[in-house]
This record gives structure tokens, C-alpha cells and sequence, in this order.
């Protein structure tokens, strides 16, 4: 229950009601105990004053008495009275009978007790009531030149006296302790807020910031070790929490990657499925009118109009065969063994293949590093994918430069890269660059297959292919290969290699 209490307080109020109210309660305590010894030394103080007065005229009296001068014995007295501090002053015989009294009140008769006093020869203080009033009274027994009792003096004062000063001093008092709780507390807060609350103040202000959504918001080292401590830990959890996020993140389009190159894989393989049943059924019907249209030709009694139409039927036929090769490339593949190769002697033989079909159109660059990588491939199938590539790139529009790269990655992966500077390749269409009979050209030859063999020919190799934006400015393709260890078959390869 306390702790439920204590969870919807500040931590202001709980500095009051733990520190600052006890440490008012222990200065209250201190103070009224500190009265009440003030108290009892005040009273003294005043009883001193009515028993310096009665000591003062006690031999006068004594000896008015002593020669029965009771006219001096009432000037004695008158003159107590106008000092202002005693109430009444009243003088007695040996007997206990009053001779003299000033004042406005006479106490009342008390035979037995007086005459006690005088008989003991004692000094004797008590507070009495007379006519409703509390006073103080002192007794001073009396004596003659020969040390007998002749007498008694009483001096009486009021105690409202004794209650002025008092309750002054309990004014003073607690203004005094309001004045000091008033100052500590102020002083406490003051010196809390110096010390920590400021700074508690900017923490929540933090934690403010960054639930409004200043995710990069973070809170200052400063103030005391402990808020220091708390200010580095917020931090340090808010670094965690967009660490995980970004690994969350990070793992979401991984996913999403890994998914749509699954769903591609699984739409290209029952596109090759497709393509290479229907390849198949189109071969030999093919092969059939190919043959029949060259037949026709090598009769010398056609027109120049059939001539015509049999080398068009040829050239149509010719392209859907190619078209037919290439389905089946896709469909199938031809992967023959592999072997180890030089990067630079696979990108070389593609290049200068590509070379003699543009001529000197197109300025073709080919660039690897110093210390050559070693590629684990079927040798005619990957040139065959470079070949594409370049082909590829040096087709599109406003392409003067084309450009192969080769190099090693930091987990010994090998990279190729071709780019070109041509129009690029619009976002829209990224995602489809590498399907079947997709072309941006309509009205070429292309056939729209060759970034789908290629697509084929690099994943049989267990490698990876994406389309990039390049500082050429135009299309960029980057494929990765994983990395291989080595073996007898790379020093089979280059020795074979340097006999031929």
C-alpha cells in the first residue's frame, strides 16, 4: 500500500515528507524542549526578582518592627509597590497577625501556614490563588538585633507576569521555528533541484522527445554520477532499440529479397519446363519447313516473287530456331563439366566475340585487377552469359561505352560487373528485366530471351545477378560468384591451359 502511495508521488514530495518533514519534526521537538528549559529559566529568573525585592527592604522592616515603627514599616512597603514587579506586599507579627499590606488585594488568612514559616525561621515560595488570580508569594521570616522571629514578610506577584514573558518567548519561539522550517525547506528544494533535479528535469524532457518520435534524440552526460549512470543507460537502450529495429528491418527485406528471388526461381523453372516442352515440339516441324523453303529455292523455274517469299519463310524460320535454341538453353540448360579459369581469359574471349559484331561503333573496355582471380565455371556457358550482357548493353539506345570488370571480394567471392553509357534502365521495370521474352526493344530482333539465359546460366553456377545503377550512367549488371577452394583441378586446368 506504502509503495502504491509512494509510485503516484513526485520525487519532490517525497523529499518533503522524507527528509524535510522529520527533519522539521526533530527541530520542533528540539525546539519545545529548548523551551521548556527557557520556560523554567525565565521563571527563576522572575522569582529571583521577587526574592530580591523581599531581601531588599527584609533588615528595614525587621528593624521598623523591632523599635514598633509601623508607619515606617508602611513606607517600606508603599515603596515596594511602586518598583512595578510585585503585586502586593503584606508584613506579620510573630503571631501570625498582619500589620501592614499594600496592594489591591489582600490574600486570604492562613494562620497554621504562617505561623510555620516564622516558627521555622525558613524562606519559603508557592503559588497561590487570591480572588481567582494565581500569584506567586515568597515569605521572609523576620528577625530583631537578638536573632529571635519577630516576624513575616510576604511579597506576592502575578503570574500573568510570569505568563507575558512565557508566551513572548513561545511567540518567538515559533516564529523562530517557522522561520527555520520555512529556510530549511526552501534551502532542501533548492539545493535538490541544484544538485539533481534539473537534471532530472532534462532526463524526462529526453524521455519526452523520444516518445514523441526524435527516435535520435539522446539525453546529456551531466549531473551526478548516478543521473550520469541513468542518462548513459537510456542511451545505451535507445542505441539497442534501433539497433534491433534495424536488424529487424534489415532481416524483414532480406526476407522479402529471399522471396521474391523464390518466387522468381519458381516462375522461371515452370517457364524453362514450359519452354523446353514446347522447344521440343517446334524443333522438328521447324527442321521440316526450313528444309521444304530450301528446296523450293534451288528450283530454277520459280518466280523472283516465290524466290522471295521462300528466303523470308527461311530468315523467319532461321530466327525461330534460334528462338527455339534459346528456350531450350533456358529450359535445360547445357552445363558440361567445369573447370578452373582465369577471370581475365573468360571476360577476354567475350569481349573480342562481342568486338566483331559492333566493329568500331562501340568502345568496349575490359578491366580486372593485377593479380588474376580464378573462376570454377563451364567455360562456354559463362562466356555465353558475358556475351549476352555485353551484347545487351551495347544494343541499347545512346550506348558509346561499354565496360567489364572483374575482381576479387572480400570473402574471396569473384565480381563481374558490365556497364555501359547508355539510357539506363527505368525503376519500373527492374523487377522484370530477367523474364522470358521481356524486351524494351519491340521492334528489333531480339528475342527477348538472352537476360533470361543469362539469369539461368549464372544461378546453374550458383551464383548471383542484379541489376545496378553505375556512374556511367547508363545500366549496370553485377554478378558474384561464391567462392572456391582450389584444388588439383585448378593446376590441371593451367597446365592444360599453357599446352594449348
Amino acid at each position: 500500500m506504502c509503495g502504491n502511495i509512494l509510485n503516484r508521488l513526485s520525487l519532490r514530495s517525497v523529499l518533503i515528507i522524507n527528509v524535510i518533514v522529520p527533519l522539521l519534526l526533530v527541530t520542533g521537538a528540539a525546539t519545545y524542549f529548548g523551551l521548556r528549559s527557557m520556560e523554567h529559566i525565565v521563571e527563576q529568573r522572575l522569582q529571583e526578582d521577587v526574592q530580591l525585592v523581599a531581601r531588599a527592604i527584609r533588615l528595614p522592616v525587621s528593624h521598623s518592627l523591632e523599635k514598633e515603627r509601623f508607619g515606617s514599616v508602611s513606607q517600606a512597603l508603599k515603596s515596594v509597590f511602586r518598583i512595578g514587579r510585585v503585586y502586593g506586599a503584606y508584613i506579620y507579627d510573630a503571631e501570625g497577625r498582619q500589620l501592614a499590606a499594600v496592594g489591591a488585594v489582600e490574600p486570604r488568612k492562613r494562620q497554621k501556614d504562617l505561623l510555620e514559616v516564622v516558627e521555622g525561621g525558613e524562606r519559603k515560595g508557592q503559588y497561590e490563588k487570591i480572588q481567582g488570580r494565581r500569584v506567586y508569594s515568597y515569605f521572609v521570616p523576620l528577625f530583631d538585633s537578638a536573632g529571635n522571629s519577630n516576624g513575616l514578610l510576604q511579597i506576592t506577584r502575578k503570574e500573568s507576569d510570569f505568563e507575558k514573558h512565557i508566551h513572548m518567548l513561545r511567540l518567538l519561539a515559533a516564529a523562530a521555528l517557522a522561520g527555520a522550517g520555512i529556510f530549511i525547506s526552501a534551502f532542501v528544494l533548492f539545493g535538490f533541484h541544484r544538485a539533481a533535479g534539473q537534471y532530472f528535469k532534462k532526463l524526462t524532457g529526453s524521455m519526452a522527445r523520444v516518445k514523441q518520435g526524435e527516435r535520435d534524440h539522446r539525453a546529456q552526460l551531466e549531473g551526478p554520477k548516478e543521473i550520469v549512470d541513468l542518462a548513459r543507460s537510456l542511451n545505451g537502450m535507445l542505441d539497442s532499440v534501433d539497433k534491433s529495429e534495424q536488424e529487424i528491418a534489415e532481416r524483414r527485406r532480406q526476407q522479402e529479397a529471399l522471396e521474391n528471388k523464390l518466387r522468381q526461381s519458381e516462375k522461371m523453372a515452370a517457364v524453362g519446363q514450359l519452354a523446353a516442352g514446347v522447344a521440343h515440339e517446334l524443333g522438328a516441324p521447324l527442321s521440316l519447313i526450313d528444309g521444304k523453303a530450301q528446296r523450293c529455292l534451288r528450283d530454277n523455274r520459280i518466280s523472283d516473287v516465290h524466290e522471295k517469299i521462300f528466303r523470308d519463310i527461311r530468315q523467319q524460320v532461321q530466327r525461330m530456331s534460334l528462338i527455339v535454341r534459346q528456350l531450350l538453353d533456358f529450359g535445360k540448360g547445357a552445363m558440361r563439366e567445369k573447370r578452373w579459369m582465369k577471370a581475365a581469359q573468360v571476360a577476354g574471349s567475350a569481349v573480342v566475340t562481342v568486338k566483331k559484331e559492333v566493329g568500331d561503333t562501340i568502345e568496349l573496355i575490359a578491366r580486372g585487377p593485377d593479380t588474376d582471380p580464378m573462376v570454377f565455371v563451364d567455360p562456354l556457358r559463362f562466356e555465353q552469359a558475358l556475351i549476352n550482357l555485353l551484347r545487351n548493353a551495347a544494343q541499347s539506345e545512346n550506348v558509346t561505352r561499354v565496360r567489364i570488370l572483374w575482381q576479387s571480394g572480400p570473402s574471396r567471392e569473384v565480381i563481374f560487373t558490365i556497364e555501359d553509357n547508355g539510357s539506363g534502365i527505368k525503376q519500373d521495370i527492374k523487377s522484370r528485366i530477367f523474364e522470358p521474352f521481356f524486351s524494351t526493344r519491340k521492334n528489333s530482333d531480339n528475342t527477348g530471351m538472352g537476360l533470361s539465359v543469362v539469369h539461368g546460366i549464372i544461378q546453374e553456377h550458383e551464383g548471383a545477378i542484379e541489376v545496378m545503377d553505375t556512374e556511367m550512367g547508363g545500366a549496370g549488371f553485377r554478378i558474384v560468384l561464391p567462392p572456391q577452394q582450389p584444388g588439383e583441378n585448378t593446376q590441371k586446368s593451367m597446365q592444360g591451359e599453357g599446352h594449348g
